[in-house]
Parts: structure tokens; C-alpha cells; sequence
């Protein structure tokens, strides 16, 4: 049965150099209104599926350059077409430079009731160095607006780990983020993704990353100073108060079935993981001639399946049943080390485990 709806929207006024989504600098509402158009039909290929909606995210790309109306047209057409469940989920991430109160207004009568925004720092320095083209004041605004317009779960979006940045400069980020009512977090450590403007800069030796003791010195700040504030980890990179975790990312690590559409949107459904073209043109054309933007299908094996569950799974604070695990003898030492945690039949990451958690993850399976 499928839970989850997942819709990117690959358009964005300007493209971080970080970024290794898929997106595409335009700035053209009949495109985007073709678009909208082009993702109902997409949907309705998969009318005859199992559906049982709890959650509809809207990612990018940049959504919020979509216009509220559009946003909504699409909510009310999987309503009427998808069964879903009474309380969905409704997620839209936003840029801090783009939605305003009476945009907020027109989501929360579409039914969205949680944004994400993209604001990364408080600090213009790093702003600057992200190549983000809102300032700090916006994204204050922003959650005003929201809040006014009365939207309650608001997620912040931070990134560390930046070149130059000290911790006293990560501690007054945290004291802005937690200074602002809002009711999730989600951190992550900047990544130079091959492939990306930034990657290019770090492979050149024209950007530095943070040393890794600094990086582990700043994880452990951030959890303590977020649990503090009643914002607990309930997966690596993601913090939350008590109710307020993000459901339809949950789907994904503990491994439930969601489908995803739009230029490379990738889906989870009986047992198979496909994903879709990544090129615009390409997706347009597909579904103009009535066929699916499929590029690429993996059947799972009941061991992949198990290894995927590993690998989700040991990402959230719950945990996976030692049973799912391969290498099992490695377990105990895991945990002397430092790096595991077992409660019950369960195992999880500690704090220590989560900053080398690709490591532990290939050890096990």
C-alpha cells in the first residue's frame, strides 16, 4: 500500500553550488503551469495502484516558485483521484526570498500544514558562501508569516561544517534557529558532491572543509544544545519536538511504500525502487505520448530488502531488529567502541556512531 506521495519540482531562481538535486534555473509561469499539468497525468498512470495516502511533500528544486494556486490545484487533483486518508500530511519547502503571508493564507486553505524552509544560516557570511540569495531577515519573516497565516509544524533547514566557520559562530546560528517558534530541525553537514560547483572548488584546493574533529565537535553541540530546547533526534540529521517528526520522510527509513513523480523523482512500490528521467525535455515528451518517464527499475531481492532496512533504519534514533543485520559478530564491538547501542532486540546509533555512520552501515551489512 502506498503512503507516501512525493512531487519535485526542479525549478529554482538560482542554483547553489552545493546542490546536487535536480533543478533547473527558470523563471516562467507557463512553464510551470505545463508542468503542473504534466504531473496529474503522470499520477494518473498509477491510478490502478494501492493507495492509501497519509503524505504529500512537495521538494525540489525551489516549490515556492510554483504560485500557491498551482500548488493547490495539484492537492485538490490527487484528493479527488488518490484515496487518502482523512489527516494528510502536507509538506511544501520553501525559500525564505519567495512566500509571504497571503501565499501562506491560500496553502493553509489548500490544506498544507507543514513547510520546510530552506534557511541554512543566520549568518550573512555564510549565505554568502552558500551562494544563497535570501538574507537572514528573510527567513524571519518568513516564519512569521507562516505562524500568521497559521501554519504550525515549521521545519529550518541548517547547514554546518562550512569553510572558516568556528564554533561560537555555529552557537549563535543555533541560538537564532532556536530563538524563532518553530517545531523541527534538520542540520546537515555541507557535502562537496562531486559533480557540483562546490565539489570542483574542494577538488581544486580553492574551498576547505572543516577538519573532522571540528565537525564532531559540532554535531555534539548542536544535539546538546537542540535537546535542551525539548527538540529531540529522531534521525541523524533531524531534530524534533515531542509529535513533530516529519511523517512522510519516516515512510522512507522505515522502508514503507511511496511513490514519487516529477523530473527525477524516484518511488518505492511493491517491492521495486524506479526512478525518473532526469531531464526535462525528456519527461515532457514521455508522458505527452502517454507513457511512463521511467528510467531505470530495480526488482529488490529479500536480501536487498533486508540490507535496505539496515540501512534506513540504523539512520533513526528506533533503530533495526539484530536479526535483519548480516555481519552480526560485529555487533559487540560495535557497541564496546562506542558506536552502537542495544535495547532489546534493537540496535541504534549513538551520537559517537552517527558521524561515522556510513562506516558502521558497510560493516554490518
Amino acid at each position: 500500500m502506498i503512503k507516501g506521495l512525493y512531487v519535485h519540482v526542479p525549478f529554482c531562481n538560482i542554483k547553489c553550488p552545493y546542490c546536487d538535486f535536480t533543478s533547473i534555473v527558470i523563471d516562467d509561469r507557463d512553464i510551470y503551469k505545463k508542468y503542473v499539468e504534466t504531473l496529474k497525468k503522470e499520477l494518473s498512470f498509477y491510478s490502478g495502484e494501492d493507495f492509501s495516502l497519509e503524505t504529500i511533500y512537495f521538494g525540489g528544486g525551489t516549490p515556492s516558485v510554483l504560485e500557491p494556486e498551482l500548488i493547490g490545484d495539484l492537492i485538490s487533483f490527487v484528493k479527488e483521484n488518490i484515496k487518502t486518508e482523512k489527516e494528510l500530511e502536507i509538506t511544501v519547502e520553501i525559500n525564505p526570498k519567495t512566500y509571504r503571508y497571503e501565499d501562506f493564507f491560500k496553502l493553509k486553505e489548500y490544506g498544507v500544514n507543514r513547510i520546510s524552509i530552506g534557511a541554512q544560516s543566520f549568518l550573512e557570511k555564510n549565505l554568502k558562501i552558500l551562494g544563497r540569495n535570501h538574507l537572514s531577515e528573510d527567513t524571519v519573516k518568513t516564519v512569521e508569516d507562516a505562524k500568521k497565516a497559521g501554519i504550525e509544524n515549521i521545519n529550518l533547514d541548517l547547514i554546518y561544517g562550512i569553510q572558516g566557520q568556528t564554533l561560537e559562530e555555529l552557537e549563535q546560528d543555533i541560538d537564532r534557529y532556536l530563538s524563532l517558534p518553530i517545531t523541527h530541525i534538520s542540520a546537515y553537514m555541507l557535502t562537496a558532491y562531486e559533480g557540483t560547483p562546490l565539489g570542483q572548488q574542494v577538488k581544486k584546493g580553492e574551498f576547505f572543509l572543516p577538519e573532522e574533529n571540528l565537525l564532531e565537535e559540532m554535531y555534539f553541540l548542536l544535539n546538546k544544545r537542540f535537546s535542551e530546547k525539548g527538540f529531540f533526534r529522531y534521525e541523524i540529521s533531524n531534530w524534533a519536538k515531542k509529535g513533530y517528526q516529519c511523517k512522510h520522510n519516516l515512510f522512507y527509513w522505515n522502508h514503507t511504500y511511496f511513490l514519487g513523480i516529477g523530473v527525477s523523482a524516484w518511488s518505492f512500490v511493491r517491492n521495486k525502487r524506479f526512478g525518473n528521467t532526469k531531464n526535462l525535455d525528456d519527461y515532457m515528451k514521455k508522458i505527452r505520448e502517454g507513457k511512463k518517464p521511467v528510467l531505470f527499475v530495480d526488482k529488490l531481492s529479500t536480501e536487498d530488502i533486508k540490507r535496505e532496512k539496515v540501512i534506513l533504519g540504523l539512520r533513526t534514533v528506533e533503530g533495526v531488529e539484530e536479526n535483519l543485520v548480516k555481519n552480526k559478530e560485529k555487533i559487540d564491538f560495535l557497541i564496546e567502541e562506542g558506536y552502537l547501542r542495544r535495547k532489546g532486540r534493537k540496535i541504534s546509533l549513538t551520537e559517537k556512531g552517527c558521524l561515522v555512520s556510513n562506516y558502521i552501515i558497510n560493516m554490518l551489512t
